[in-house]
């Protein structure tokens, strides 16, 4: 794959990642906020089997990620958001719950790119007062574009079966 592609792949991942960060904070949810209430730990190792089928692939790549992610929030593919959530946010909330949360928000065009990622580490996974923590999960920095804007977010992700899942805020927990 020549630079120019690679370049070309990040830009929509990057977009992809503002969008969603929109999103985001358009209904309320932002993965980074602290929130007081209980907390729960559970290792990443600990939670149940990924409902994503296994792969046969070589692992996917952070821009390999964000290019699917910014490609189904643009073509409106709910059924490619959900499967890729991960397994602590569709505990968390529920998949019915997660499903109408997504396609509320999808579709509209997602204006961002991805600028870096970070290595794996542990990470409290928190939103309204209950937090899970993972031990390998990796930072994704977005710049996205919003009303003319641009606007740092860090969003997180977590390689399951070689593929990326990621984490939002789908409403309220059951």
């Amino acid at each position: 794959m020549n630079r120019a592609r690679i370049g070309q792949l990040l830009l929509v991942f990057g977009i992809v990642l503002v969008g969603a960060g929109v999103v985001g904070l358009l209904n309320g949810g932002d993965d980074s906020s602290v929130a007081a209430g209980p907390v729960t730990t559970l290792p990443s190792t600990t939670l149940p089997p990924t409902t994503l089928p296994p792969t046969t692939a070589a692992v996917e790549s952070a821009a390999e990620f964000f290019v699917v992610f910014k490609s189904a929030f643009d073509e409106g593919d709910v059924a490619t958001l959900v499967q890729r959530l991960n397994e602590a946010t569709l505990e968390r909330y529920g998949a019915d719950q997660c499903q109408t949360y997504v396609a509320s928000v999808v579709g509209n065009g997602f204006d961002a790119m991805l600028t870096s990622t970070g290595d794996v580490a542990a990470w409290d996974y928190v939103t309204d007062g209950v937090t899970t923590t993972l031990t390998d999960v990796i930072a994704a920095d977005i710049e996205r574009v919003v009303n003319g804007q641009t606007v740092p977010q860090t969003t997180h992700w977590q390689l399951v079966d070689g593929r990326y899942t990621w984490f939002t805020d789908c409403g309220a927990p059951r």
